[in-house]
């Protein structure tokens, strides 16, 4: 007996697509000892890497319209991602592939993590960047990735 395996996607809303997070080498984003993101959860971190010639005012044009819906939940089960694109600027949220529940965000708090620290921090110095609820950027701890490239 040969047994066949279906997977099916089931995605809410018109911005989710399915990608693969990328693996991107990472040096964690060293505040020093005063905390000047308040709105970052203690659990969270951020790193900045690479270099890109992403424009801030394509990643404005990206939280514009994740704004439009602002009372808008995204909720990602494992390993799947949205995905949004303006000109230079990409914005990608997965959830982690070991999740066991859905990731549940509103666009609210999707514009404002991309805003800060991502875009202010990283994309207005010429790099890329990426949030995740585990210190270890690098590893698949923790529920989500946020990344502006």
């Amino acid at each position: 007996m040969r047994f066949t395996a279906v997977f099916a996607i089931l995605a809410y809303g018109g911005h989710l697509a399915m990608a693969a997070p990328a693996s991107q080498s990472t040096t964690l984003h060293d505040t020093g000892s005063a905390i000047s993101l308040p709105t970052l959860k203690k659990r969270d971190a951020f790193a900045c890497y690479g270099s890109t010639n992403t424009s801030v005012s394509d990643c404005q044009h990206v939280i514009d319209s994740i704004q439009i819906g602002t009372q808008q939940n995204f909720s990602l089960y494992s390993n799947i991602c949205a995905v949004w694109s303006e000109g230079t600027c990409k914005v990608r949220f997965c959830a982690q592939p070991y999740v066991t529940r859905p990731v549940n965000r509103t666009a609210t708090w999707l514009a404002t993590y991309i805003a800060s620290p991502l875009l202010d921090d990283c994309v207005s110095k010429g790099q890329m960047g990426v949030l995740g609820d585990h210190p270890n950027i690098n590893s698949h701890a923790g529920t989500y990735r946020l990344w502006v490239y």
